[in-house]
């Protein structure tokens, strides 16, 4: 590629389908990554970090405190973090994080509920912090966000 000396339409394709190409190897070299990760989990602890998801997913708006995850899975704390991140590919706090925003998405857009509600409904004790971590999720204020959503 470096020694390619050629201008016009020729060139740029030749670029364009250098860079595809490259791009095309990091996806897979991370998908690959990936599976390989999951797969080398233990069926048992597959097992048990569906069992804490299953958990996380119906209390997200509590606070959940990492050693009561870890006797739900029957592991220690740090097996328990290991584990989750491979097979969920982010840390626990991240995961209830992502939770609670889809459910605040969800809520800012099918209801009329005040965004202190929302905020309090999906685990917040501030609107503040919650608009706060809306924005770093979305690129949106829970306001913007609405209003956005009510225009559809």
């Amino acid at each position: 590629m470096k020694n390619y000396r050629r201008n016009g339409i020729a060139a740029k394709l030749f670029y364009e389908g250098k860079v595809a190409e490259a791009v095309s190897l990091i996806v897979e070299r991370k998908r690959k990554k990936k599976s390989e990760a999951y797969t080398s989990l233990y069926k048992q602890d597959i097992q048990k970090i569906e069992t804490v998801t299953a958990y996380l997913n119906d209390h997200y708006a509590y606070t959940i405190p990492l050693e009561r995850l870890a006797k739900i899975a029957c592991m220690g704390t740090t097996k328990l973090k290991t584990t989750f991140k491979q097979f969920h590919g982010c840390t626990v706090t991240e995961y209830i994080q992502q939770r609670r925003m889809g459910q605040a998405e969800h809520l800012l857009s099918d209801t009329d509920f005040p965004i202190g509600q929302i905020a309090e409904t999906v685990g917040y004790t501030s609107a503040s912090r919650f608009a706060e971590l809306f924005r770093k999720s979305t690129g949106l204020l829970p306001g913007e966000y609405r209003k956005m959503a009510k225009r559809k």
